[in-house]
């Protein structure tokens, strides 16, 4: 069961903000202009309701592969249990772009010359792949050792404080890091989606190419290490 609830929670927290991202980056939506508040406010939300949904459901609500090496490597989860939380993950993401695909169809097909990745994965408005690496590990730890240290706080148990406690930290930290990062801070969120922005055939998504390079080595590398960096520092106290 906690690894039915680590899918379902990381499928509730892509979709809620991949669905915003669909409202704001595509025509023919009744939002189609991004709104920096709102956007924070609408990953906030997405990342607190997937982490609550994750625990009520009995799993350790990991949803960040980050967090899950962090553990492998502090011996708290075996090779092939973490292995299948990141399947679980990865699934999770392609259900989340497929949901988005059937609900906004029409607006994909409208939105011709209209950039489309962006929506499934986190990019920086200057591209500096040695500064965006050293600010994604920076990013990743500050966001998970608030999360975590607030959860701890609270004992965990409680959904409203975990979602208030996770949108405080996301506030707080993403409005930080939009600019340098995209705020991705999670490879599920960016590397995840990526594979299978690749696979899934998007209406006009022709010529739209993933930046490997900038997902593998600062979205996955870095927000990997300041995952790692995060949890081993909050098992400290």
């Amino acid at each position: 069961m906690e690894y039915i609830a680590e899918f379902a929670g990381s499928l509730v927290f892509l979709l809620g903000g991949y669905a915003y991202m669909c409202n704001v980056s595509l025509k023919k939506t009744l939002v189609s202009t991004l709104n920096y508040v709102e956007l924070v406010i609408a990953w906030s939300l997405a990342v607190g309701l997937g982490l609550t949904t994750a625990v009520i459901m009995g799993g350790p609500a990991y949803l960040n592969p980050g967090v899950i090496f962090g553990n492998l490597i502090l011996g708290n989860l075996s090779v092939v249990e973490g292995l299948k939380y990141l399947l679980m993950e990865f699934l999770a993401a392609g259900c989340a772009e497929i949901v988005c695909l059937i609900f906004f169809f029409d607006s994909f097909k409208a939105s011709k010359g209209v950039s489309k990745r962006g929506i499934f994965s986190a990019y920086p408005v200057e591209k500096n792949m040695k500064l965006n690496f050293v600010q994604e590990i920076l990013a990743t730890f500050a966001f998970l050792f608030l999360v975590f240290t607030c959860l701890k706080a609270t004992g965990g148990v409680t959904a409203p404080l975990q979602i208030g406690v996770v949108g405080f930290a996301a506030v707080a930290i993403l409005a930080l890091t939009l600019n340098s990062t995209g705020f991705s801070m999670n490879a599920m969120r960016s590397v995840f989606s990526s594979v299978w922005f690749a696979i899934i055939p998007f209406p006009n998504k022709e010529g739209e190419k993933v930046d490997w390079p900038y997902q593998l080595i600062v979205n996955l590398v870095g927000s990997s290490i300041g995952g790692i960096l995060a949890v081993y520092a909050t098992s400290l106290f």
